[in-house]
C-alpha cells in the first residue's frame, strides 16, 4: 500500500499581492514605500498600476504577513501567496 503525505515548512517563500489600493492609494504608496525603501514616485507609480500587483516575492511568510498587515492598515486589499520552490529539472 502506498502513502502520501505533505511536509510543511516554514522555509516555504510567500508572495505578497496587491488586489486594490483602496480609497487612498497615496497612503499606501508612504507604506509600500517605507517597506521597499524606494521613491515615493515609484511607490505610487506601482501601488496604482493595474492589480493584482505583486509587490513582494519569495519573502518568508513572517516578514509577508507583516507588510499584509500594514498595507491594510493603510486601506489596501492585499492577499499573501505561498510560493512552492522550483525542483530542479
Amino acid at each position: 500500500m502506498t502513502e502520501y503525505f505533505t511536509l510543511i515548512c516554514d522555509d516555504i517563500p510567500h508572495s505578497v499581492v496587491l488586489l486594490d489600493a483602496g480609497p487612498s492609494p497615496l497612503e499606501v504608496a508612504k507604506t509600500f514605500r517605507a517597506m521597499a525603501d524606494g521613491g515615493l514616485w515609484r511607490a505610487k507609480q506601482t501601488v496604482t498600476d493595474t492589480p493584482p500587483v505583486l509587490l513582494f516575492e519569495r519573502i518568508e511568510e513572517n516578514a509577508a504577513r507583516r507588510h499584509a498587515k500594514d498595507l491594510r492598515a493603510a486601506g489596501a486589499s492585499v492577499t499573501v501567496v505561498p510560493r512552492a520552490t522550483e525542483r530542479p529539472a
